[in-house]
């Protein structure tokens, strides 16, 4: 059915024909890597002129990074929801744990960050060039979240929190980029429920958590109110591309 020019600009249809666009990419991505495809496939499999893709998304790669941040912010939100159902869950190795069990649950995120990581860097450029304000503000949030933790005592404390989330981040990245890696020389790879565990594991030990009930009171609803605000921020963010008026 051709929309009218009127329902074309209003708000509403631009975010769903965006949708649309973002739907048919991830789907692309997924079934043949993100080499592989053309903003014609997408345009073609979302039922739109290719013209119609760049209203939104002015390059292939920046169509992919709000592919991406769309996941990530599903992932986040899920990650969220976990936190408020106990205080518990806003110690790094279960907000980790969480993370790695949402990957594993999103083909696009596994894609990225598993079976295709060459794509991941050049993502990563993208989003520096597109959106470093938001890169900035959310590992100032990461930044943030490990200096109340440490504050209430919950992490190690003879280390400052950029170090802190200096471990988080590179001790999940490892459990995300070098299993294919092992897996392409033929070595054995624990399974991911193992691998989930040990990355669980590793964050408590080397972060020295601790699980006191009353500081985990105490953190919880600061903890959770941070990190909904990273989300409702990359939500924003991608709102932004959706809801453009470019014609």
């Amino acid at each position: 059915m051709v929309q009218s020019a009127r329902s074309r600009r209003s708000p509403q249809a631009r975010a769903e024909r965006a949708d649309r666009i973002l739907d048919a990419a991830a789907d692309l991505m997924v079934a043949l890597g993100p080499g592989k495809i053309t903003i014609e496939d997408v345009a073609r499999r979302a039922g739109i002129g290719k013209g119609t893709v760049y209203l939104h998304f002015p390059t292939k790669e920046v169509l992919y990074l709000v592919v991406l941040m769309r996941a990530q912010s599903e992932a986040a939100a899920w990650i969220v929801e976990r936190m408020g159902t106990d205080p518990v869950e806003i110690l790094p190795s279960r907000v980790g744990a969480t993370a790695l069990e949402g990957l594993s649950n999103s083909p696009i995120l596994r894609e990225v960050f598993m079976a295709n990581t060459g794509m991941l860097g050049t993502l990563t450029e993208t989003a520096v060039a597109e959106g470093g304000e938001l890169i900035d503000r959310r590992l100032h949030d990461l930044e943030a979240y490990f200096h109340l933790l440490r504050e209430h005592g919950l992490v190690r404390a003879d280390l400052p929190p950029d170090e802190l989330f200096h471990i988080f981040g590179t001790t999940l990245t490892g459990f995300l980029l070098y299993p294919p890696l092992l897996e392409n020389q033929g070595r054995h790879v624990p399974d991911r429920e193992r691998r989930t565990q040990l990355a669980t594991d590793a964050l408590h030990r080397s972060l020295g958590e601790s699980g006191d009930p009353d500081a985990l009171r105490t953190a919880w609803p600061q903890v959770v109110a941070l990190f909904d605000h990273t989300v409702q921020r990359v939500r924003a963010e991608i709102d932004r591309y959706r809801t453009v008026r470019r014609e």
